[in-house]
């Protein structure tokens, strides 16, 4: 791929992904898009690019969606989920003890195996999760990638990335010689197209926010951006956690990392938010994101009763005096 077509590429990136990619990149993005024009069955890269600059507006949109998809499996970074399930759930347990309600938000949540995990912790550790309302949804850039989480149909392969024997059989069973999802892990979540550049459409306020592996793609400006939109959808001292060793500016203006604990941040009570009529905005080529009936004002929600955070430590110390 010639340096000047490696160059519109991001562009193209940046225009309507947010994405801010170096050079280093190069060999990543000229693998994908020759996998691209292979299954598309055009001649060179040469020749999208040229059909791409003519305005083909659906195709450049076929184009930034191969470009974002992100590898992905079940229980990525096993610890973090463990100390989800062990150590957070139970906090979660009992802060809404009273309401039995739980929501939780995977951005950046590809073919959604993450959102699912979360769905497998959930039943697993939420004994009689049937008494509770567990609303988790994934979002995603790619509108491949939600329509086939939304079938929640893995292969052999997919299964094997992240899942002991248990897991699987206990959370699917197998539909021609592939493994589908049982409907009580696929009725907790539901998937929605959203582009983290757009205005946030989504009603509501979450318990927990996984955004891990997505911001390591933006500028610091637009990173900053992003967390104060994903804050202004936080509950009051709710949680966020992000993907190991990720470096992201404006965490700290708005999270305070959890004692202990790997990539787990709690919200900061009352951060201002800044303008989000000053947002970066992507053109809309594919139909607008999925959205709830009311588009949200950005004003926080308050409806939770703030609880210090505990320590890993002293958590399992008063589970330790409770049994």
């Amino acid at each position: 791929m010639k340096k000047s077509d490696f160059e519109y590429v991001l562009s193209l990136l940046r225009q309507y992904a947010g994405w801010d990619l170096s050079n280093d990149k190069y060999f990543i993005i000229d693998k994908k898009l020759y996998n691209f024009i292979c299954e598309k069955g055009y001649a060179s890269v040469e020749d999208l690019i040229a059909e791409l600059k003519i305005g083909q507006k659906a195709m450049l949109w076929q184009v930034v969606e191969a470009l974002t998809l992100s590898d992905t499996y079940f229980y990525r970074d096993y610890p973090v989920f463990k100390a989800f399930e062990n150590y957070l759930l139970p906090q979660l347990r009992e802060i809404n003890r009273s309401s039995k309600k739980l929501r939780i938000w995977s951005l950046g949540c590809s073919t959604g195996q993450e959102a699912y995990s979360i769905a497998m912790a959930v039943k697993h550790k939420l004994l009689g999760v049937k008494d509770w309302n567990v609303n988790i949804i994934g979002t995603d850039i790619s509108s491949y990638s939600i329509g086939k989480a939304q079938k929640g149909l893995f292969s052999q392969f997919d299964v094997q990335m992240g899942l002991n024997m248990r897991q699987i059989l206990e959370n699917f069973h197998q539909d021609q010689g592939q493994w589908q999802l049982n409907d009580d892990i696929l009725s907790m979540v539901e998937f929605r197209r959203y582009n983290l550049m757009d205005e946030l459409t989504l009603s509501g306020s979450y318990d927990v926010i996984f955004c891990r592996y997505v911001l390591q793609y933006f500028s610091p400006e637009i990173q900053r951006k992003i967390v104060a939109k994903i804050y202004s959808r936080q509950n009051p001292a709710g949680f966020l956690y992000t993907g190991m060793h990720e470096n992201i500016r404006g965490l700290d203006e708005f999270y305070q990392p959890v004692s202990g604990m790997d990539c787990l941040y709690q919200a900061k009570m009352n951060v201002p938010l800044p303008n989000f009529d000053e947002d970066v905005k992507s053109e809309v080529i594919a139909g607008p994101a999925d959205s709830d009936d009311d588009i949200p004002s950005f004003v926080r929600p308050r409806n939770l009763t703030y609880r210090a955070p505990q320590s890993a430590q002293d958590f399992m110390e008063e589970l330790k005096k409770k049994n």
